[in-house]
């Protein structure tokens, strides 16, 4: 009897070892698996314990930017859309922002240029952009464009392009004109380009999606247009978009610029291109491989420094020597980052607002 008391014990305790062996086994497993990912994948939404791996592999994070120019005699209007957003595993909608910078360019008969003075987006305007009182419903142009943020949650790219406007690119649906008034078919468009520009880049489920705009006269030189000599009136628009965790560390991000130019002749008349792609729309073709320390196209370097900031906090961004000293940073992209920094340090001021 006592024998068989010790047999009984003995298979208990070595079943007791068979199974915390198994569950070592299992945890060593989960933190091979972890580490052997991106640094996003451990500093992402992980830490909620709202998501797996394999969340951060399928949701993705998509920019849009849309830039226009247009002319009528001596002033130029320059718009740049941008828009933000972040999908699910299905390819729908979670998050959207979306801003927006507009300004004049103007000429008087000389060929002088007037450059604008004031370069903040209608979001970073906040309460000093002049909708809510004009508003029928009493809404800034913020709470506006987040309304229809929020209208197109759980939506494809193909459904975002079939929201109805009318002639004017006004919302006709009930439920969206309660909440947003103003014209939005450019937002439509930038929101449909950003899901279809999305990719999986360590975004997760529980992540916050941030957006940042810095806008700066490009200009460089007189800006007076002589008989043989034209001008060339540029204003820089740089965008960074990422999404946080808790911990506020990025656990994507993403970088483009775009530089709207009007053609201003001796007279002061203008002109205005057919078509303005940002940097990363252009791709290959925007010409700077050649001429690359790296050998890197400029949406190469994007990508690497876009790489770089997974992980790190708001102190940390701002803390990157921008004169190109730190040398992991680099080796993947040579390219000034001072207007990025700024504009990253933008979105993620946002966050101290909600």
């Amino acid at each position: 009897m006592r024998q068989t008391h010790r047999y009984i014990i003995g298979c208990a305790l070595a079943a007791a070892v068979l199974l915390s062996g198994c569950s070592n086994k299992g945890s060593s497993s989960s933190q091979s698996s972890s580490s052997s990912g991106s640094t996003s994948a451990s500093m992402g939404g992980v830490t909620s314990g709202q998501s797996t791996q394999g969340d951060e592999m399928s949701w993705k994070t998509g920019l849009g930017v849309l830039s226009t120019v247009s002319e009528e005699d001596r002033t130029g209007k320059v718009q740049t859309i941008a828009a933000a957003v972040l999908l699910d595993e299905e390819g729908r909608i979670v998050q959207v922002t979306l801003d927006e910078f507009k300004c004049d360019i103007t000429a008087d008969g000389s060929g002088k240029v007037e450059m604008p003075s004031d370069y903040t987006t209608k979001r970073q305007k906040g309460d000093a952009y002049p909708l809510a009182n004009a508003s029928s419903i009493k809404k800034g142009w913020g709470e506006q464009a987040d309304a229809f943020g929020d209208y197109l949650v759980g939506m494809t790219a193909d459904e975002v392009r079939k929201v109805k406007t009318d002639g004017e690119g006004y919302p006709t649906d009930p439920d969206l004109v309660s909440g947003c008034t103003i014209k939005v078919d450019g937002y439509r468009e930038a929101v449909a380009m950003a899901c279809e520009n999305a990719q999986p880049l360590g975004a997760a489920k529980g992540d916050r999606l941030v957006l940042g705009i810095e806008a700066a006269n490009g200009s460089s030189g007189d800006l007076t247009a002589k008989d043989d000599k034209n001008v060339q009136a540029q204003v820089n628009i740089t965008v960074a978009v990422a999404t946080v965790d808790a911990e506020d560390r990025i656990t994507s991000a993403l970088w483009d610029e775009a530089e709207p130019a009007l053609t201003v002749a001796s007279d002061g008349m203008m002109e205005a291109p057919d078509e303005v792609l940002s940097k990363l729309a252009l791709g290959d073709s925007y010409g700077m491989r050649g001429a690359s320390a790296l050998d890197k196209e400029w949406y190469e370097h994007s990508e690497g420094l876009c790489d770089y900031l997974k992980g790190k906090t708001p102190e940390e961004i701002q803390a990157i020597p921008d004169d190109g000293s730190q040398a992991d940073l680099a080796a993947l992209c040579t390219i000034s980052i001072t207007d990025l920094q700024k504009a990253m340090l933008r979105a993620l001021d946002s966050l101290k607002q909600t």
